[in-house]
This record gives structure tokens, C-alpha cells and sequence, in this order.
């Protein structure tokens, strides 16, 4: 946390509370702060009769946590939560593993910042929940999650789709991986699959989980197959800030390419456009905002995402309204589930699509700097394959990776920020239209006419 947010001060929250912050010593924090360091002295000097005295001022239905939303397509939005909310959510959660591994050892590592509304909710309260010893580990520095991993061997394990594509292109580049890869089914390959698993969980750190959870962005349905015929489950889950946890693939009952059936008590209604509409427990009662409602129809949330579900209850997503392209013939494509796919091609580290009011797709793919062009080119070539003409990505644009956090164009979960993505590259995006070279640009590739699109 690099400056504290000037809106929790007394006179928003109604009275005069203590703020404490959660920052390392050496950074600054304002006078009417209390420092983490300070805060702990302060509890040495209590006293156990002063202790026994002391009741919670609050009850079930008080404001327990405000989460902001991760502002991908507008301003963040302060979405709050009762003590009430966070108990069903960590109690639920703390029931969906099996009785033994809910029962053994919870070995956890929380790694995504605190503010993401998932992770506050999985390494700070359900964890505790579980009827067994409890180990929580928090990693300050994302980067060092592949090192950090190893060292704990977590019990479960949540992360968002970036890290499994990440661990998957690294066994791609072992021996062993390029050779399961590209050998062909037979029985050499069926005896080399439980050999990799083994090599590949226990180097990844991921041996020892009950349960491998995926969230809080589009999945590569390719990807998460993927890892299933090496034997790995991936479980896909759904949810958003105003209602974290929604959907989930349970052990032993994971289908592929939805996002798995509603919690308990928790019940989904797919409105006459598409939009997915649920009620619940863990929805929200509200924004911070005096002057925000939440979006309801008939006390439904509507959530913004479209899907549909299947005859077994399953969850299926197949995009989100804000962020559907319109091109100028009026086709609308979902550019979240293209990007997921799109992001497999070597040396690509993000893509964001383009074409609202344009005539075709076209891409901004950020790369290492061991990307080779013909490589990427012949994997959209192969993405497109698999499209339909409107979904297919006619020009791209090479850029170096430079997108961060800190520099304002991924959220807390490594979502792109697209519109602030869009104002910064609008001239590069321009350029790639009319096919013009741009300084920012390392390489400039369109589809051969030959190629049939």
C-alpha cells in the first residue's frame, strides 16, 4: 500500500475511529495514523482486566469491509460488506473441501493484495473456520510466488489465470514437457503422464493441494483441459466484488468450461438478454457511495456477465456487456474469451483486443523479450482457426511489456484496465488500422489474404 485512501476518515465513517496502517516501518503514514509497530506496543499495555470489559460495538448486521471494484471499464466503486456476509462466506468456503482435508493441516499462501476481495476473504477469515491447526503465509511480492510456493506447499491453493498459464508455457520448456507435448497418444505417453505430474506438482509446490482453484478472470477452457490430461484438476470458480463467491467446480465434479454449480443457498436466473441474475447471502447490501444503487431487477443482482446454464446447474460465462465489441456490422464478440486464448502464443505476457466500429479484430500483444513474430503469427493463426469470422484477429501490434500495477494498467488481479489501456495506446491503435509504423511498436503483423479470412 503506497498512500492511504483519503476517504476513511471520521467524518465519512461517523464517528471517530482509529486508523491503524498495515504499511512497513520505513514508509511514511499520516500523524493521526497509528503504525503497525505502535499498534502492537499498545496491545502489550492492556491489561487482562481491561480485556474481559471490552465487547464488540458491532453486530451481524453492521459494515465489517469495504472492497472497491477492480475498475477495468470505469471508476471503482466502494462495495461493503456486513460480519454477516464474511461469516457465511468463510464458513462456506471452510466446508467445500473434503472431510479429511478439511480435517488435516490448512496450509495456506496469500499472495494477491489484501484489497482483492477473494483473497481478503480466503486468507483472513475462512481459513479459521476450518476445525484443524492452521498455517498462513503472506507474500508481500507477487514475483516471488513461483519460489515462495515450494517452501509452503499450501493445503489450497486460489489464483488467477495468469499463474497457471505462466507454470504451464514453464513445463512446455522442459525436456520432459516439450516431449509429452508433442509426443502422440499411445502407451509411451500414457506412462510418461503420471511421471510429469509428479515432477511437475512437486517442483510448482502444488503436491500437496486438496483442491486447485482458478477465479476472478476469463479462463483458458484450452488450458484448464489441458492440465486435466495430465491428470491436474484446475477448478474454475465465478464471482465478483458485489457478491466474491458464487460458483465453484467441486472436487471430483469439475466439467470444463463453466465456471461449476452455485454455493448454497445461493441461486442463479439468466435474464430474456443473456444477463446472469442471482440471489444470495454474500450479495452485497450496497455501495459506500451515498449516491450509488446497487443494479437489481426485482431484488435480483444483476451482474453484468452473460451465460447460461446447463442441464446439470453449471454455470456457463460467455462474456461480460460492458466489454463486448460491436464491429461496424454489428456483430457483437466477447474479447475476454479470445484474450485467454491468445495469451498461450509464445512470448506473449498480455493481449487486449480492438474493434469497436472497425470492420475486423485487431490486437495489442505485449511480449518478453524472447519473442519471435513468426511464432506468434503462426499461433493466431491457429487461434483463428477455431473462431468464427468475426472473432478472428485480422492485425496486431508487438509492444514491449511494460503494463504494472503500479503503473495504473492492471488492477489488484491483473485485469487490464481498458480504458486507460485505450487512451494510452489510442495512437497506436490508430496506427495499426492504418497499417502506419508507430515508435512503440516492435513488430506489425496482419493476416495474408491467402489465408482465407
Amino acid at each position: 500500500m503506497k498512500r492511504l485512501p483519503e476517504m476513511v476518515g471520521s467524518e465519512e465513517t461517523g464517528g471517530d475511529l482509529p486508523l491503524i496502517s498495515f504499511c512497513r516501518e520505513s514508509q511514511k503514514v499520516p500523524d493521526k495514523v497509528l503504525s503497525w509497530q505502535s499498534f502492537l506496543e499498545k496491545g502489550l499495555t492492556v491489561s487482562k482486566e481491561s480485556l474481559m470489559a471490552v465487547q464488540a460495538p458491532v453486530d451481524f448486521g453492521d459494515l465489517a469491509t469495504i472492497r472497491y471494484t477492480s475498475g477495468t471499464t470505469g471508476n471503482p466503486k466502494g462495495v461493503t460488506f456486513n460480519h454477516e456476509h464474511l461469516r457465511w462466506m468463510a464458513e462456506s468456503m471452510a466446508s467445500l473441501p473434503p472431510w479429511k482435508d478439511r480435517n488435516s493441516e490448512v496450509r495456506y499462501l496469500s499472495f494477491l493484495p489484501m484489497n482483492h476481495v477473494v483473497e481478503g476473504i480466503l486468507g483472513t477469515y475462512s481459513p479459521y473456520y476450518a476445525p484443524a491447526p492452521l498455517k498462513i503465509y503472506f507474500l508481500e511480492d507477487f514475483n516471488y510466488l513461483a519460489s515462495a510456493l515450494p517452501q509452503v506447499r499450501p493445503a489450497v491453493f486460489f489464483s488467477v489465470p495468469r499463474f497457471y498459464e505462466k507454470l504451464w508455457s514453464r513445463l512446455k520448456e522442459t525436456f520432459l514437457g516439450k516431449y509429452y507435448i508433442h509426443s502422440q497418444e499411445g502407451v509411451l505417453k500414457k506412462l510418461l503422464r503420471p511421471m510429469l505430474r509428479r515432477f511437475f506438482l512437486r517442483k510448482s509446490g502444488l503436491n500437496r493441494c486438496a483442491q486447485l482453484i482458478v477465479g476472478s478472470a476469463t479462463s483458458s477452457q484450452q488450458l484448464i483441459q489441458d492440465y486435466h490430461d495430465l491428470g491436474i484438476e484446475i477448478h474454475n470458480a465465478y464471482g465478483l466484488t458485489e457478491a466474491p463467491l458464487v460458483t465453484l467446480n467441486r472436487r471430483g465434479n469439475n466439467r470444463i468450461g463453466t465456471v461449476g454449480e452455485p454455493l448454497p443457498q445461493t441461486h442463479i436466473q439468466i435474464a430474456e438478454d443473456g444477463e446472469v441474475l442471482l440471489r444470495g447471502p454474500q450479495v452485497t447490501p450496497g455501495y459506500f457511495e451515498s449516491d450509488l444503487k446497487p443494479p437489481l431487477k426485482d431484488n435480483w443482482l444483476k451482474t453484468g456477465d452473460l451465460g447460461f446454464l446447463t442441464s446439470e446447474g453449471s454455470l456457463v460465462i460467455t462474456g461480460r456487456k460492458k466489454e463486448l465489441i460491436i464491429n461496424s456490422y454489428g456483430k457483437s464478440i466477447d474479447p475476454l474469451r479470445i484474450e485467454a486464448l491468445l495469451r498461450d502464443a509464445p512470448g506473449v505476457c498480455e493481449v487486449m483486443l480492438v474493434g469497436e466500429g472497425k470492420p475486423y479484430l485487431s490486437g495489442l500483444f505485449w511480449v518478453d523479450e524472447n519473442y519471435h513474430s513468426p511464432e506468434i503469427y503462426r499461433f493466431i493463426q491457429e487461434v483463428n482457426h477455431h473462431l468464427s469470422r468475426p472473432e478472428q484477429v485480422k492485425k496486431w501490434a508487438l509492444l514491449s511489456n511494460d503494463l504494472s500495477i503500479d503503473g495504473g494498467d492492471l488492477t489488484a488481479n491483473m485485469k487490464l484496465k481498458r480504458e486507460i489501456i485505450t487512451q494510452r495506446y489510442q495512437d497506436v491503435i490508430d496506427s495499426l488500422y492504418q497499417q502506419k509504423p508507430h515508435p512503440l511498436i516492435l513488430h506489425l503483423g496482419q493476416l495474408e489474404e491467402d489465408d482465407g479470412t
